[in-house]
């Protein structure tokens, strides 16, 4: 029974020790993407909101976890102009960054940050409005076995951190095909991220 106890009391020192060691932060701010395709590229906006966790390496080398949702939304033409549709995506992403603060004053720290993120899509849905004859319906995206949930972003940025408020601009390369198979267009998407967050 003692061993137990001790157990219990070394892994919840560990935990705690681990929870003090760990900064945590809250970041939202707003996506500009861009979906590639061989012919064409279609532009859209959106935001993002979520944790981050910074654990401390070496000096001023840190990795990052973190867990966010995204939204994006763009609008194509189609047809020659007859025909629109509106895109809306909704996704849960897990960034897994390096990252390194030079320290310019107590307050001040300036920051670089890369690595991958693993996105996987929540909901996807095209709405189309064919103007010419009034009609209009929503499409799952999801329902065509050949639109991709799941993507993985490699990218990275720069920051500033004043007194636990940080801004932040960052990019991400698409590195999967939105689309499955052979015979159908290749499209990656792009995201700039422009941020701010709070580190408690």
């Amino acid at each position: 029974m003692k061993k137990v106890i001790s157990t219990l009391l070394a892994a919840s020192m560990m935990l705690l020790g681990t929870q003090a060691f760990a900064q945590v932060s809250v970041h939202a701010g707003y996506l500009n993407t861009t979906a590639a395709q061989e012919t064409k590229s279609v532009n859209g906006h959106g935001a993002y909101a979520g944790l981050s966790f910074n654990l401390p390496v070496a000096g001023g080398l840190a990795i990052a976890p973190g867990v966010y949702y995204s939204m994006i939304t763009s609008k194509t033409s189609e047809l020659w102009g007859f025909a629109s549709g509106t895109l809306m995506e909704h996704a849960v992403n897990v960034p897994v960054y390096l990252n390194y603060g030079i320290e310019m004053n107590r307050d001040t720290k300036f920051f670089v940050f890369g690595g991958p993120t693993l996105q996987y899509g929540l909901a996807s849905s095209t709405k189309h409005d064919v103007s010419a004859v009034g009609v209009s319906g929503t499409e799952n995206n999801y329902d065509n076995s050949s639109y991709n949930r799941m993507n993985v972003y490699l990218g990275g940025g720069i920051g500033v951190d004043v007194s636990g408020l940080m801004v932040t601009v960052g990019y991400d390369y698409g590195m999967m095909n939105q689309y499955k198979g052979d015979n159908v267009p290749k499209c990656h998407r792009s995201n700039l991220k422009i941020g701010v967050g709070f580190a408690f």
